[in-house]
Parts: C-alpha cells; structure tokens; sequence
C-alpha cells in the first residue's frame, strides 16, 4: 500500500504547491481512493508534478464538509467523470467560523447538484462504511474525552441564527495492514482520542501502524495538546505523520514525545506498507 499526500500547508520539493487544505491518495491493490481534495489549488498541479493520474481514482472519501477538505471536487471531477464520493449527510450544512469577532463561510463551495452534475455519485452514510476489503470509513466518532470535539467558533447557520457546529460530519479513513491498521485524519474535529478510540473498537486490534493527517491540536492551547499526548500514551503507535491543521507548536510536541516515531507530512510525502 503507497499513501500519497497530495495537499497539505506545506511544500518543500520545489514545483509542488501548499495550500491550507488536505488530500491524500490511497493506493492499494488495484483501488486508488482519494481522502479529500484540499481547497482546490493544488490537487491537480501537484498530482501532475507527481505523476499521479486523476484519472485512475476509483472512490472519493470526504473528511467534513469544509471548503479546504472539498474545494478541489469541481477539478477532480472534471478530470475523472463519474466518481463515487462517501461522506456524513452534513457535509452540506452551511458551514461558518467565528475568528477575530468576524463570522464567514467556510463549507463546500459546491452545491450537491453542481457535483452530480459534474458526475458526482454522492453515497451519504452516518456508519462506518467498506470502500474495499480492509479499507472503511469510521463513520460518525463517539465524543467520550472532555477534551475534545467540540470547538464554539465553528458554526452552522440555522433558521434561528448561528449554533455551535456539532461537526457530526467529521470522519476518517482506517485501512487494515498485516503491521496494524492504519488511520487516516482529515481534520480530526471529533478529537484525536476520540477517533483512534473508536477506530480500535470497529477493527478490534492494535497497534496503529501509522496515524497520518490533520489532528486539529494547532487549535489548541499548550494545556489541551498536553492532555491529548498524555492519552496517545495508551495507545500503541509505531509511527505518527501529521500535517494540514497540526500546527508547529503541536508538532514540535508529538516530535518530542515520538522522537523516531514522528514525521511531518508535507506535499509529495510518501508512505509505503509493505508485507511483513
């Protein structure tokens, strides 16, 4: 298996594009699933300077619907033609942030008839659902910390107003491998914990092989990534990559706690699996 991140916050190999966003490429056996898209920058300039042909892509997954996980959907669908997309029903909620006292919109650019009109054939699920043998979605995450997965500037707007956005949408991407799952975040609004919680109760095992994506921790203060490192320590991880929505504060921090075990994921990283 060969994950590819093919947008993220930061880029270091000359020709390839940064963007605040996410994607990443899943290759395994003869299915190639795209996990978001980013905010619609980089994902078809970087996957031509890494070779990657869009066209190949087999399945879409959708983290949350928030532009800088689907914004690159017009491109992509435009490149393949009739591609199937798994996400949470929300990710069509009129999606805002409250920053710095101002409110602005930060869902999905599209509507759902502009992407089936694009060739978008949109499957909603609020559970785990298979995309291939030993690849699935974690569906809706249980919120069992207290520290975890809520955040009361993100909104969605309502007919009474604007109310905290329970971010139900929010999932991830858990393929199975003989050296342990491996658990892909888009944003990780549910909480880190939370996710790799529920991730170890739908395939039943551990270790994590790799915990790869955004951790949402670059929202939180010194205190709260404290805790959440705290209960990685439960939590058998043999490696950790982080990107998008991490911060360097945070990653400073997980680089101290893994030591080896930690890597910063910049566009164009590569993660191969291999047989034992």
């Amino acid at each position: 298996m060969r994950i590819t991140i093919l947008c993220e916050n930061t880029a270091t190999t000359i020709g390839l594009i940064g963007e605040h966003g996410f994607s990443a490429l899943i290759e395994r056996d003869k299915k190639k699933i795209l996990f978001d898209t980013g905010q619609g920058l980089g994902l078809v300039h970087n996957a031509d300077v890494l070779g990657v042909d869009l066209r190949d892509i087999t399945e879409v997954v959708l983290s949350h619907g928030h532009y800088d996980h689907t914004g690159g959907l017009k491109d992509l669908l435009f490149r393949t033609g009739e591609t199937r997309i798994i996400a949470h029903p929300h990710i069509f909620q009129p999606k805002y942030a409250r920053r710095n006292g101002e409110i602005r919109y930060i869902g999905i650019p599209f509507s759902q008839e502009a992407l089936e009109g694009w060739g978008g054939e949109l499957r909603f699920s609020e559970d785990a659902v298979e995309i291939a043998p030993g690849v699935m979605t974690t569906g809706v995450v249980p919120r069992q910390t207290a520290f975890e997965g809520r955040d009361k500037d993100l909104l969605v707007k309502t007919e009474k107003g604007y109310v905290e956005d329970e971010l139900l949408d929010d999932l991830s991407l858990v393929v199975e491998t003989p050296h342990g799952a491996v658990v892909l975040l888009g944003c990780a609004h549910a909480g880190l914990i939370n996710i790799l919680s529920h991730a170890k109760a739908l395939t039943g095992r551990d270790p994590f092989h790799w915990v790869l994506g955004g951790t949402h921790l670059g929202f939180y203060g010194p205190q709260r990534i404290d805790e959440v490192i705290g209960e990685l320590r439960y939590f058998s991880i043999d490696n950790i990559g982080v990107s998008h929505c991490t911060g360097l504060f945070a990653g400073a921090r997980l680089a101290q706690e893994m030591g080896q075990r930690f890597r910063f994921c910049t566009v164009g990283t590569v993660i191969e699996v291999g047989t034992p």
